[in-house]
Parts: C-alpha cells; structure tokens; sequence
C-alpha cells in the first residue's frame, strides 16, 4: 500500500509540475532582460501518461527544472507538421540571446530534423533522445540506451517457460529492433525454442493502442510475454491484471511495473530520467556534447529489479517456482554473459 501511495503521489507531483511549466513559460521570445538559459522541450506525440518511458523522461527534465533556473517551454505536437514548426519556431526564436538547447523527446523525429535546413547560431544546440543515426545535421547532437544486452538477459530468465512472445509497437524501429533481438537470442540459445513476434501496428501508433495490445494478449497462452509497446503496454498488463488463472507471465518495461500486474516478476529499468537530468545538467554547466554516444549495460542505464510481492500474489504455481530466490538467481547466473553478448553485438 505505501508503495501504491508513493506511485500515486509521484504522478500528481508530475502533473502539477507540467502544468506549472505550461503556465508559467510559452513559446514567445524571453524577453531582452531574461538572460537565464533556455530549455525547450518538446515531447512524444503519444504523449505523457504511459506509466513508463515518457513519464520517467519528464520526470527527469522536472528534477532539473527544480533546481536549475532557466526559461524553459513545454511543447505537445499533434503531429510531425507541428514538430517541424516547432523546430523552426525554436530557430527563429532564439537565435539572438543566452544559450538555448532544443530537446526533442522522441526519436521518431528523425525525418523531420533530417529534412530540415538547420543552421544554428553558436547558442543554439539541439538534443535528440535516444537515436542511433549518427549521420544527423551539424549541431544536432544525440545518444541512446543499448537494449540489446538487458533484453538477452531478460530472454535468459525466461527461458524456462514453454513460450516466449514480443509484442512490439512496429516494425523497423531500430531500438525496438535492437531488444527483440536481444531478448530472442536470449531465450533461444541452447534450445530449439522460437520467439513469436506481433507487431502492433506498421507505424508509431503502435505506442498508442492498448485496446489492441490488451486484445492480443487475450491470444497469448502461457507464454513469457516481452512487451515493446510503449503506452501500449499498459493494455497488456491490464489484461493479465483482470484475468483469472492467466497462464502467461509478462515482463515490466521501462519501469518499476510490479503495481500493474501479479504476473510481472520483474521490470526490465531503463534510468532515461537519470542519464537525461545527467546531460541537461552537463548543458546547463557548459559541457559540449558527443554528437553521438551509446549507453550499454555497464553503464547502469538499463538494468532488471525483481517484484517483490510475485509471490505473494500469484495464483498460477510453475514448478520451478518452487524457490523464491529463482529470479535472482537466474539474474546472477546470466548476467555475466548479457553483459558479454552485448560487447559483441556492439562490437559488430
């Protein structure tokens, strides 16, 4: 219950905050005596409220905005026409002035700075969140979070389990690519087993149809479900939430997700709050960016956290179950070779 009340309490306290940003700062020119920095964020299409990734994002820009005092603005587009104007609204805006860093919360957003004539002033910089293109225009820096190797570990602890599905947000995007990968390797080594992959969607809507994950999981039985959907993810957990005898487990994404379901018996983490915060506060303090840098495993951005009331909850009992340190001790045996796996796979 305390652990409720605090999940509750830290997304009340997120949402006053965004609303104190939207209603405190605009798009409009900072004022000629307004010599702080300027932060311009704009977020994901699908938005705030996924209980995972983009939450955990905004609540690593809110950390900084806390304790930093700068200009800063909240943009939510609709569509990539709106990011496209944003960008060039952004521009214009602050090409005159104290630095100014552009942030933009979503790696779809590829295309847009890939078809726009940037050319920044000296003040001006530009942050993608986590891209893997490394051929993006002059000013524009980016990193991203390695999945390979914590999905391979993921893929490892559920190899036990008589199947193993992804459902994935869409086809071809490299960071979900890269995780359904890991996560099959995972799982298949040393057996003859084969991970079932469904796609969602052929777009970035995938991120946002939990009724169609939650229906696809209806189809799912006893399976170790792997879940790469975004906000959709949430469908799916609602789905072996309200199900009696659901014989499938699922793995938390993204985040602590043990409130979702009692059959989660671990999250895989991905700390985007923290390496955020991290550049934000590199930026605000001077520091030039690496165009271009990836995060793996060693670097304590992507890691796995047990639940710890699976137990406690569960109503459908696998025989190797039968010790209650089984998660941990499967994620001590197979770490080591994750953290392996993901050398080679970067290395390649």
């Amino acid at each position: 219950m305390a652990k409720l009340i605090r999940f509750i309490f830290q997304r009340l306290l997120l949402f006053s905050l965004v609303l104190s940003v939207n209603t405190s700062c605009s798009d409009e020119p900072a004022s000629d005596a307004d010599t702080r920095l300027r932060l311009t964020v704009v977020t994901s299409i699908s938005g705030l409220g996924d209980m995972g990734y983009n939450d955990n994002m905004m609540s690593g820009i809110m950390r900084f905005y806390e304790h930093h005092d700068v200009n800063m603005s909240l943009i939510r587009p609709n569509s990539l026409d709106e990011v496209q104007q944003a960008i060039q609204n952004w521009q214009e805006s602050t090409k005159e002035g104290p630095r100014s860093l552009l942030l933009l919360a979503d790696n779809a957003y590829e295309p847009v700075l890939e078809n726009s004539s940037l050319a920044l002033a000296p003040q001006q910089q530009v942050l993608l969140v986590e891209s893997k293109n490394t051929r993006l225009p002059e000013g524009v820096c980016t990193f991203n979070i390695n999945r390979y190797g914590i999905s391979y570990l993921a893929g490892c602890m559920a190899r036990k389990h008589q199947e193993a599905c992804v459902i994935a947000a869409m086809p071809d995007n490299p960071i979900l690519e890269e995780a359904v990968k890991g996560y099959t390797d995972g799982y298949q080594t040393d057996n003859d087993k084969k991970v079932k992959v469904i796609y969602l969607a052929d777009d970035t809507s995938g991120f946002n149809m939990p009724d169609s994950a939650y229906r696809v999981t209806g189809t799912i039985d006893n399976a170790f479900i792997f879940p790469l959907a975004g906000g959709s993810n949430n469908g799916i957990y609602k789905y072996s939430r309200e199900t009696p005898f659901y014989m499938s487990l699922v793995a938390g994404m993204d985040a602590d997700c043990s409130l979702f379901s009692s059959r989660i018996p671990f999250s895989v983490v991905i700390y985007i709050d923290r390496l955020l915060e991290n550049y934000l506060v590199a930026w605000y303090e001077g520091q030039e960016f690496e165009p271009f840098r990836t995060y793996g495993m060693d670097s304590g951005m992507a890691d796995i956290i047990m639940n710890p009331v699976f137990y406690k909850y569960l109503e459908i009992w696998e025989e190797y179950y039968g010790d209650v340190e089984y998660w941990n001790n499967a994620y001590r045996k197979y770490k080591d070779e994750a953290l392996e796996k993901e050398m080679s796979y970067v290395a390649n």
